[in-house]
């Protein structure tokens, strides 16, 4: 019903719709309609009618306000001039007829101070606030008459402001009308005083209230109509979060009351306060609540007037902290042109970036984005026991990481996944090529190791000086490494006579589940035989033992004897091939294998060259190598002098490299004396 029907069709005086106070009020005066009680109010002061208390004259004075549009007051309380000044009356549109307007006095006693606590308020908001706020209420005034013609109008804005600015202006508004309502409560409630102030006071108390009422409805409607459709499920996501890091009875207290995305801002707001009055554990449950959501509405807010591309960036940022920008806008181009996050290239720039000191020592251990360091060369740099560094890298490579940054590691994405086995190098190409190509990075067979140990789907088997990433599926389901132990030992047993040994024996045996496929295991078992190993099969699968009655393990120790120092592996395949060449061919496989498992010799590093462990020249980096030399000189050496040494040894270096060495390596006590030589800070050299 609009407001020309009830001015015509209802009386509240006549049709009893006012409280028994107000009714009896009138009829104590003979009136008995709403007009007789506006000519009453034309000559008279209400606040001398018997009986008649604060909130029946506000109730009568509400009732005239709303049924005759207007409401006058007498002349012996208001000046004639003040009353004829257009500003000390706000014009309030009538929601039914545009021509007619409904004045309420703005009395002369509180208009300049309702001014003064306008412009006080709008001079201490930032430029921002004060542009959207002035945009609107040029002056008291009008925030006035907004507010008293209609309450959905405080709440519009134009929407070339942002989410924040808006609300900004919304608390500002409340902030001035609070500020004038309790400036008339301190100065006039206590004493006497004129009906239009009265008046004035209860319908800016009336107004507060009733913004105070819509506000969370209206911030909730703000906030979903400028969020673009791809940012919703991220939102939910958020809530989701959020939702699953509080306690069990706090999730119960949220499923209690039906809350969801979007109505958890207002529960937090409205119903958590209720709550905080009834029993304590679930008090407790909702001051737990309140805080687990209490960035939730600036989260949206800040995916609020964003673009698709704009929300994407942001996104990313929030889930990978350690991006900057310029690397989040090369990752979302990746993202496009793939359909995916790079897994690998996530996790390289993560350690990359990060400075938590547990992270930086296994990044030098594993050869992340620093050059590969040994456990000794670490533990000196930070100053902690070797045991201590192999934990910290331990417990490191245990870390579960989050799903974002696992869930884009799958077959869809890297194919090489479904596979049983791969070589390290052909997945360190296809990696290298699809996330590290275009940029400049130091992404190594060691970064890529590294990683991969990360990933629960697969697992790196080392043999024979080489790297093979294996489906773990298969590990868990059949005991490699053991089954190639054996079969090693087996092949390295002395034969007089050609034998054929299927390997479906050693299949057998090392099965852990008997449910996986055999072929599978038959597959990698074969690869790893034949590529690997060097092991000859026939076209049944069966290992062909040939007739060997020398033992190869100890004719290579001799040859490493005999030649006094390291050798590479082709000199040493040379040596025994020309101590044999007219009774047998020995295989590159074969004898690496020997190698291998032999307990008199070892590799040196990466360099396929060859030692005795009785030499003890095995397990030292170049460094720990060239601290040995100095150590054992009594004077210091030239460049020239250590590389000759150390090519004895069986390191085969440059003076570049070596000069290297030494400035890098501080905690080694190497110092630069005259004439180019080197020595040892700890050592006293002669003069001479």
């Amino acid at each position: 019903m609009n407001c020309k029907q009830s001015n015509k069709e209802i009386d509240p005086i006549r049709d009893g719709l006012l409280s028994v106070r107000a009714l009896n009020c009138c009829r104590h005066l003979g009136i008995n309609s709403i007009n007789e009680l506006a000519e009453y109010a034309k000559s008279n002061d209400l606040y001398q009618i018997r009986n008649c208390g604060r909130k029946t004259r506000f109730e009568l004075y509400n009732v005239l306000s709303k049924y005759t549009h207007y409401y006058m007051l007498p002349e012996i309380k208001t000046s004639l001039d003040v009353l004829n000044k257009i500003n000390d009356y706000i014009p309030i549109i009538s929601c039914d007829d545009k021509s007619s307007e409904i004045r309420v006095v703005i009395p002369s006693d509180i208009r300049v101070q309702a001014v003064n606590i306008f412009d006080s308020c709008v001079l201490v908001s930032n430029d921002d606030i004060k542009d959207c706020f002035l945009h609107k209420y040029q002056d008291v005034n009008k925030l006035l008459s907004y507010c008293f013609s209609d309450i959905t109008s405080f709440f519009k804005f134009e929407d070339k402001f942002s989410v924040d600015i808006i609300l900004s202006s919304w608390d500002l508004s409340l902030d001035i009308l609070h500020k004038i309502e309790l400036y008339i409560s301190d100065n006039f409630t206590n004493r006497k005083c004129n009906q239009t102030i009265k008046y004035f006071c209860y319908s800016i108390n009336l107004l507060i209230k009733d913004i105070k009422l819509h506000y969370c409805d209206n911030k909730i409607s703000l906030l979903f109509s400028r969020l673009d459709s791809s940012a919703v499920e991220p939102v939910q996501s958020e809530y989701n979060r959020i939702k699953r890091n509080i306690s069990t009875r706090a999730g119960n207290v949220l499923a209690e009351n039906n809350i969801d995305y979007k109505n958890i801002i207002k529960f937090c707001e409205y119903t958590i306060p209720n709550i905080h009055q009834t029993k304590l554990y679930r008090a407790m449950k909702a001051m737990e609540i309140s805080e687990a959501f209490s960035s939730y509405q600036q989260y949206i807010c800040n995916l609020t007037d964003l673009k698709p591309e704009q929300i994407k960036l942001s996104l990313l940022l929030k889930d990978f902290s350690f991006l900057d920008e310029v690397l989040a806008h090369e990752i979302i181009k990746f993202y496009e042109k793939k359909g995916y996050y790079p897994f690998f290239r996530l996790l390289y720039l993560y350690f990359q970036t990060s400075d938590y000191r547990k992270n930086i020592i296994f990044n030098k251990a594993k050869g992340i984005t620093y050059p590969l360091m040994s456990f000794t060369d670490i533990s000196y740099e930070f100053g902690i026991a070797k045991e201590r560094v192999r934990q910290i890298v331990s417990d490191v490579s245990k870390r579960s990481y989050p799903q974002k940054y696992t869930q884009n590691f799958n077959q869809n994405n890297y194919s090489f996944l479904a596979k049983d086995y791969i070589s390290i190098q052909d997945i360190y190409y296809l990696v290298n090529e699809s996330e590290f190509n275009s940029i400049d990075t130091h992404f190594s067979y060691d970064s890529l190791i590294a990683i991969l140990s990360f990933c629960k789907e697969v697992s790196i088997v080392e043999y024979n000086n080489q790297k093979i990433v294996v489906n773990s599926q298969i590990l868990s389901s059949f005991d490699l490494k053991s089954a190639l132990a054996d079969i090693s030992k087996t092949i390295s047993a002395k034969t007089t006579e050609d034998v054929l040994l299927p390997i479906n024996i050693f299949i057998n045996k090392y099965t852990l589940d008997s449910s996986i496929d055999a072929s599978r295991i038959t597959s990698i078992l074969t690869f790893f035989l034949t590529d690997i190993l060097g092991v000859e099969l026939d076209y049944n699968n069966n290992l062909v033992l040939k007739q060997n009655s020398i033992d190869i393990e100890s004719e290579l120790v001799k040859i490493l004897e005999e030649n006094g120092q390291p050798m590479s592996f082709d000199d040493l395949m040379f040596k025994l091939n020309s101590l044999y060449s007219t009774k047998y061919k020995f295989t590159k496989g074969n004898t690496k294998r020997i190698i291998v498992n032999s307990n008199r010799i070892s590799s040196i590093g990466k360099t396929s060259t060859y030692s005795l462990y009785k030499w003890n020249v095995c397990n030292l980096t170049i460094r720990g190598l060239i601290h040995q030399i100095l150590s054992d000189s009594d004077s210091p050496l030239s460049l020239d002098e250590i590389v000759s040494i150390l090519k004895i040894k069986g390191r085969n270096t440059n003076k570049k490299n070596i000069r290297n060495s030494i400035r890098s390596a501080g905690k080694y006590n190497f110092i630069r004396l005259e004439n180019g030589l080197y020595g040892l800070s700890t050592k006293q050299y002669s003069d001479s």
